[in-house]
Order: C-alpha cells, then structure tokens, then sequence
C-alpha cells in the first residue's frame, strides 16, 4: 500500500515501527516531517490568505508591510505613514474617475479616453501617467507611460484567470521576460476580498475595502475605500484602481470607454 494513501493516525504509528526494527527494514531510518495546519490560521482572516495557482492552493500566509519603500512613478508620493484613499467612479461627469485622501483632497483624477488614451493627473492638473491599450487582447493587456509621454513607458497591465481569482499581473519595464509578475491586484472570489501585493505574495501595497463577487455588472457609479500602506507610491496604486475598473467593464460589457 502506498504510503500517502494511509491514514494519518495509522501512517504515524507504522513509521514508529519502522524505526524500532534496529535497522533491519528496508525503509528504516527514513525521517518523515508530518505538519499540520493551526487552527489558528485561517481563508477568512484578515491577516492571511491562500492564492488559488492551483485548485488546491498554497499555505497560508501572512501578510506584511514594505520593508523599503515601493516607488514607481515618483518619491514625492510615498508617505511614511499608512493612508486610507477614495476611489470614485462616475461616468456621467468629465472626471470619471477620482482619488482622494482622507480630508476629502482630490489626488488624482482621470477624464474618459480620448483617441484610445486615458491620462491620470494630479490636484495641479499635470499629467502624472497615462494608459493605453495597444490592441484588444484575451488579456486586456494595458500600457501605462510616465506622464502624457508614450516613449516613457514604465510597466504594463496583464489580466489572468485563477481557479477563484481574477488577478491583474504588473510587469515592469525591466521586466523582459514576464516570467514572473512584479505586482498584481489580486480579487479572491474565494473570501470577497482585493489586495495588492508584491511578487512574493506576501507584502501588501493597499488593500480594497470592497466585496467582490462573481456578479457579472459593472455599476456606473461606485465609490470605496482602499487602505494603502506605507511608502507606497500612491500615484501608482491610484493607476491600477483605474486599469482595474476600466479591465472589470471591458471584460464584462466587451467595450470601453
């Protein structure tokens, strides 16, 4: 019988034979690591989460703050300090989509596309990073360039289906081979929850304050907040709430706008 396909409770106990035959078994002497979960860890709680890569998932986790600080498009973006941000969405207006701070301050703002081009700009109306997409795709793929300057692209937007997950995977410029992402906004249909974290999995860049569902509607109005973290480039947080959005409805609608 093989050995995976025994009971637990059993397995423990043949093994402890195994290793009182003084030698004599062919299988003595083998060291088995047997782990289990604490109970202590859960899907559900707010300080862990299992990606769903495969059906079966992987452990669980926990989650942490940047160890250094996380700049994309400029220093003057990062704050030292954990900052809760609104995002307002409202397409019947010019400013279709908003960032705010905690005061109720307009960071960031982007207007509807013109000639396929979205820019975001900040409370002084300068350009800090606009999107395209180069051409429709089964990915939604989105490029995003520094400022109103397509020669300066700084990374690109992939979407990706998991086993319970829409993930939209980051991959900087300097990212040739796109063998793994840099960042990924990561939607858990599993628990309800949207995070953005790093590359391992674990580090958190801002966490939505949203339920998300397998609900096949976009609204044409929604408002949330997000809990970004410290050091963190807001203007690049802000950048991935709007592809975010804008990838939820073409995926859903089949056009943008």
């Amino acid at each position: 019988m093989a050995l995976h396909a025994i009971p637990l409770n059993f397995r423990v106990e043949m093994i402890r034979t195994l290793n009182s035959c003084n030698g004599n078994h062919p299988l003595s002497g083998l060291i088995i690591t047997i782990s289990k979960s604490s109970p202590g860890y859960s899907m559900s709680s707010p300080g862990y989460s299992s990606d769903d890569d495969s059906r079966k998932g992987t452990p669980d986790r926990v989650f942490k703050q940047p160890e250094y600080p996380i700049v994309i498009v400029d220093q003057k973006y990062c704050s030292n300090y954990p900052m809760t941000l609104t995002f307002e969405k409202n397409g019947q207006v010019d400013d279709k989509f908003k960032i705010s701070d905690e005061d109720g301050h307009v960071l960031f703002k982007a207007s509807k596309k013109k000639n396929g081009r979205r820019v975001m700009l900040d409370d002084a109306d300068e350009p800090v990073i606009s999107f395209t997409t180069k051409h429709i795709t089964m990915h939604r793929r989105r490029q995003a360039y520094r400022g109103d300057n397509s020669e300066q692209r700084l990374f690109s937007v992939k979407k990706t289906r998991g086993f319970k997950s829409l993930r939209y995977d980051v991959f900087m410029t300097s990212n040739m081979t796109e063998s793994t992402f840099n960042y990924r906004v990561y939607d858990s249909y599993r628990d309800g929850s949207s995070i953005i974290y790093a590359s391992d999995k674990a580090t958190v860049l801002a966490q939505l304050n949203i339920q998300v569902t397998h609900q096949k509607t976009v609204k044409a109005e929604e408002k949330f907040t997000v809990a970004l973290s410290p050091n963190v480039d807001k203007a690049f947080v802000s950048a991935l709430l709007i592809i975010r959005e804008e990838v939820r409805k073409s995926r859903y609608k089949g056009y943008e706008s």
